[in-house]
């Protein structure tokens, strides 16, 4: 592969005709949320979300000489995080599951330094800006480490939602746990909710289970979150809740 192709694949990871190397930019390479910062000519690091659920930190890399299952270290002031190199995916991408600490370090560090080669020299970055862009990118991706609202979220309230009738009624204020998702990984399927009783199971269940109302609720529904709810208690002793409406409390 010739520099000018390398080149072009990596100004087409950013969708700038700008020189590649700089700030985190959008990575429009790819037909999902992710931001990219490349470090050379021929090297891209990316965070991405290629599924609800499913965080992933990314690298492009050319010609660099080495095999699969190779490790390699990024270190963010003074901590280092290691790699194995898996094989190439789609897009030309090596791909990892976006662990907590290394997103959280990715988000608050200042700066890293990916020594990739033993032998040439490692890439030393600023991680200035990362913190946001990282987290525009991880909000909606229903990750742990980024429990991020936003901002047309946290003003709505969304309602019938409950498609009981004959049902116990309650209201309570409390975090959003853990999540549980529908196989697709594009629908909640219900949630561990702490209020001042303790944790509870919450189902999620709207009428038809309309995409629309799926991704307002997964926008709503993060790891974190400070929620109102409402639920319908069915069954014996009201056992069985299933959330009827939602809000974000300020």
């Amino acid at each position: 592969m010739s520099v000018r192709s390398v080149i072009s694949i990596v100004a087409a990871f950013l969708c700038v005709a700008a020189s590649p190397v700089g700030a985190w930019e959008r990575a429009g390479y790819v037909d999902y949320p992710a931001t990219a910062k490349c470090l050379s000519e021929n090297m891209c690091l990316l965070v991405s979300c290629p599924a609800v659920g499913a965080p992933s930190f990314e690298m492009v890399i050319y010609e660099h000489g080495k095999a699969t299952g190779e490790p390699f270290d990024i270190i963010i002031d003074g901590r280092t995080f290691t790699f194995n190199l898996p094989e190439r995916g789609a897009h030309d991408l090596y791909r990892w599951p976006l662990a907590d600490d290394f997103a959280d370090a990715l988000q608050k560090g200042s700066r890293a330094t990916l020594a990739f080669d033993p032998v040439g020299l490692p890439y030393s970055f600023s991680l200035r800006g990362s913190g946001a862009a990282v987290r525009r990118v991880l909000s909606g991706c229903g990750s742990s480490s980024t429990p991020v609202v936003t901002a047309a979220a946290s003003r709505e309230r969304l309602s019938g939602l409950s498609p009981e009738t004959d049902c116990q009624v309650a209201t309570t204020t409390g975090e959003v746990v853990d999540l549980t998702m529908k196989a697709s990984g594009q629908a909640i399927e219900g949630f561990q909710f702490k209020d001042k009783h303790g944790t509870g199971y919450i189902n999620v269940d709207p009428p038809g289970n309309a995409k629309v109302i799926q991704a307002k609720l997964m926008a709503i529904i993060v790891p974190g979150a400070k929620l109102k709810i409402e639920v319908h208690g069915c069954g014996a002793a009201a056992s069985v809740e299933v959330l009827s409406a939602v809000e974000v409390i300020e």
